[in-house]
């Protein structure tokens, strides 16, 4: 299949069948991948990106096996593919935003990225209602031929935010929890309102449960920028959130835009609110 057919999206085949899917921005994040994970019996994809291209027409030019969808959180730049599947699985935490965006109309598209890229409203994947079912922490995924992809809550970037331990292929499939950039536990809108699971004290106790798992994967797929990432990120990322959880908010940057501080420990990156930080 040409790399046309299915533009804007772009397919990167990966290690041991997978495919990463990038969905291209249009304008207002980064680019995002999506991954096709394949079993035995079935095939999971991890996001669905923004919702322009024909991701579903992609992913059946890909495997031949049913695929189902789970999505990392309920963010747009992860979750606006979803109406062109039949069902999507998320955390119970973030199923009442996922909701919420069905109806929702979709933004236009900035013109420089429609001039850039050649997107038309043809383009857009419109919103329409989809079964939503919810897992919980600990949710094990059963691909077939012992594929078992396992779920991990790590909030803080989102509440139900999720990575998913697929333990055959040593990979874990990270969302935006873990990434080259840095994790956001800050918000663009001074008025949104903070859950308990929305802080890093949160995002922490997920990872200290992740961390007991460190011998079983390699390799990080995150849901942007760079894959293939280290697992050193993930103590990394623990001693980051003990620093700023002991009080230490130094910033070695601020986030370009949105002016917020970015604490770095080794690998790892949080961007951060003050109300971000401690459970209050």
């Amino acid at each position: 299949m040409a790399l046309s057919d299915n533009y804007p999206l772009v397919q990167v085949p990966g290690a041991q069948g997978l495919w990463h899917i990038l969905s291209r921005s249009p304008g207002y994040s980064g680019d995002a991948w999506c991954h096709l994970v394949p079993g035995k019996d079935k095939a999971m994809l991890v996001d669905t990106g923004f919702g322009i291209g024909d991701l579903k027409g992609l992913v059946e030019s890909l495997t031949d096996l049913p695929v189902f969808v789970v999505n990392t959180h309920h963010h747009p730049d992860h979750v606006l593919g979803n109406p062109q599947f039949g069902s999507v699985f998320i955390h119970a935490m973030d199923a009442p935003g996922l909701r919420a965006q069905m109806t929702a109309p979709r933004r236009e598209l900035p013109p420089d990225e429609v001039r850039q890229y050649n997107y038309t409203r043809g383009d857009l994947i419109q919103p329409a209602p989809y079964a939503v079912e919810t897992v919980e922490d600990g949710h094990v995924f059963d691909l077939g031929g012992g594929y078992e992809v396992e779920v991990f809550h790590l909030p803080g970037h989102a509440e139900g935010g999720i990575a998913l331990l697929d333990r055959k292929r040593r990979a874990l499939y990270s969302g935006d929890a873990l990434v080259w950039t840095p994790t956001f536990c800050m918000s663009s809108d001074p008025d949104a309102v903070v859950t308990p699971y929305m802080t890093v004290e949160k995002f922490r106790q997920g990872l200290t449960r992740l961390m007991a798992h460190l011998d079983e994967f390699d390799v990080l797929y995150p849901g942007h920028s760079r894959l293939g990432i280290s697992k050193q990120i993930v103590p990394d990322m623990l001693a980051c959130c003990d620093e700023l959880l002991c009080g230490d908010k130094s910033a070695a940057y601020r986030v370009p835009g949105r002016d917020k501080p970015v604490h770095v420990h080794g690998m790892a990156k949080i961007a951060f609110d003050d109300n971000r930080i401690h459970v209050s």
